[in-house]
């Protein structure tokens, strides 16, 4: 009996050790690999001279391959032709570059990788991997160094082209516009960079946007920075370059229509310009109203009812007359519509304002009222905004109060002869506590004139204020936040930031951002020290 149970119990025992046995595991393996990969050989060797060849190898001790390498890549001095580097797409111990380019003579040429080798089972980058050698007998030692920033945004633009070259015979101002640099490199996501392994000369050193990737100026797409003068590669010295973006010349670029008796003139460049006369096919003057858009960078055109198929339409910039015919198509005029400047909440620091979708040409004050929640009338005034196509209704606010403000029938009378409807509109006030308020105190570093701006934290503009000298400035009931501040040294005193002019050696005007992010709190003021230097 005893027997037999223990006969039975080997059995089972012996089974459960196979089944156990062949049971699948996960292999648990070693530590992760972190380590990046590691080059042991190069044919011709790194740093290699008298290189008169056509192909590169270059050989690891494990598989790699390449992520993002056009745009990681950057050979200096720029290549005419991309040589052909293999293998792309797939893993491999080596890489091979074939220069399909007629090499300088007595040239450090550097192919710089950046992060874009990487080891193909954990992607561990092989990180600002370099590979050079020269045409000559020695290897250039010399570099030039900085930083690039943006001339007026706070965050610079990330990979940006710094391009220098030789201040020799062959230059001239034009040179950026159609042939690439004697030597080049990238900031990718930083913003300093450092071009080596140059000649000793003198040199024109820029900045590029790029946005082509062709190493040339395009001033309708990139931005620009440069260096006034050559610098020398010998003197130790870290640049710093500002990039902006140039205000093209005046010019129309298209006439849209957008309903009956409504053009839109869109344009490029700083617009100092007056629509000076719409005429007709019948060479007769139209009666018009024009006004600047705000946000885009466009006229806007009322004109008459007319009967005619073309307008002849002529805009004065400066001392020229830019002069456009337009084909009229459309039959049906837009409606008039009114609305307020504020979502139900008036802030303390801002007016009311009734907006209109075409320009206003009269009112009646007598057909507008004001009330608060208790039916009593609240006396206020009209004032005009300068492009006609919103009204202020000023009056004494009160905190913590709601208003019902009515527009009766023909209150207000557009462009094209169109009165309102009865409109009724509700907001209200806040309390003056829900408010914050900062008040800077300015410390200028001469009597240069200054735009100081508030911002909010996303960079855009709250409001400005206009200073000579040092002074205290005060910015009222603000929405509790985070603010930003910047200050313009308005050189021409014209209120507005100017762009540089890269021909003409200008550069843009100055900016400069507050070191700290403010914080607003509600029924708080805090005071602030912004030293301009």
């Amino acid at each position: 009996m005893y027997v037999r149970y223990f006969f039975i119990f080997i059995v089972f025992f012996i089974v459960f050790s196979l089944y156990d046995c062949a049971r699948v595991g996960r292999p648990t393996g070693g530590e992760k690999d972190i380590l990046p990969p590691v080059t042991i050989s190069a044919s011709p060797d790194f740093e290699s001279i008298n290189y008169s060849g056509e192909k590169i190898k270059i050989s690891f001790n494990e598989y790699i391959k390449f992520k993002d390498l056009n745009r990681q890549l950057v050979i200096s001095p720029p290549l005419k032709y991309k040589p052909e580097i293999s293998p792309l797409g797939f893993p491999s111990k080596y890489i091979t570059i074939k220069i399909k380019d007629t090499l300088k003579e007595n040239t450090t040429y550097t192919f710089n990788f950046g992060n874009a080798i990487i080891d193909n089972s954990e992607g561990n980058p092989l990180k600002q991997f370099k590979y050079l050698f020269s045409t000559g007998s020695t290897i250039d030692s010399l570099k030039v160094s900085g930083t690039v920033k943006d001339a007026f945004l706070q965050k610079p633009d990330a990979d940006i082209s710094v391009l220098i070259y030789a201040a020799d015979s062959t230059y001239h101002d034009s040179i950026v516009y159609k042939s690439k640099p004697n030597y080049v490199t990238s900031t990718l996501d930083s913003t300093g960079f450092s071009i080596t392994n140059i000649k000793n000369g003198d040199y024109y050193l820029y900045a590029l946007s790029d946005r082509n990737r062709n190493l040339v100026f395009d001033p309708k797409e990139d931005k620009i920075a440069f260096i006034a003068g050559p610098v020398s590669v010998l003197k130790d010295t870290i640049y710093e370059l500002c990039l902006f973006k140039e205000q093209p010349e005046f010019a129309i670029k298209n006439i849209s229509e957008l309903s009956k008796n409504h053009l839109v003139v869109g344009y490029e460049g700083f617009i100092n310009a007056t629509v000076e006369d719409l005429i007709d096919k019948n060479k007769n003057t139209v009666p018009f109203l024009s006004y600047q858009d705000s946000e885009k960078d466009s006229l806007h055109i009322w004109y008459n009812s007319i009967d005619s198929d073309t307008l002849l339409i002529r805009i004065k910039q400066k001392d020229s007359i830019s002069t456009t015919k337009k084909r009229l198509r459309s039959k049906e005029l837009d409606s008039l519509r009114l609305y307020l400047n504020i979502n139900k909440i008036l802030p303390w620091s801002d007016s009311l304002s009734i907006v209109s979708n075409i320009p206003i040409t009269t009112i009646d004050k007598n057909q507008i009222k004001l009330f608060d929640t208790d039916s009593t009338a609240i006396p206020f005034n009209i004032l005009k905004e300068e492009i006609n196509t919103s009204i202020i209704v000023d009056f004494v606010k009160k905190e913590n109060k709601n208003y019902i403000l009515h527009v009766l029938p023909a209150a207000i009378t557009n462009f094209l002869g169109q009165k309102n409807d009865s409109l009724v509109f509700n907001f209200r006030t806040k309390k003056l506590a829900d408010y914050g308020n900062l008040a800077i105190g300015v410390k200028t570093a001469n009597n240069t004139p200054l735009i100081i701006e508030l911002l909010n934290n996303k960079g855009s503009l709250i409001t400005r204020r206009f200073v000579t000298q040092d002074k205290e400035i005060k910015f009222s009931f603000l929405q509790p936040g985070k603010y930003k501040l910047r200050a313009i040294y308005d050189n021409n005193d014209n209120k507005r930031w100017d762009t540089g002019d890269f021909l003409k050696k200008i550069q843009a005007e100055r900016v400069l951002y507050h070191s700290k992010i403010i914080e607003i709190r509600a029924n708080w003021s805090i005071s602030e020290v912004f030293a301009i230097k």
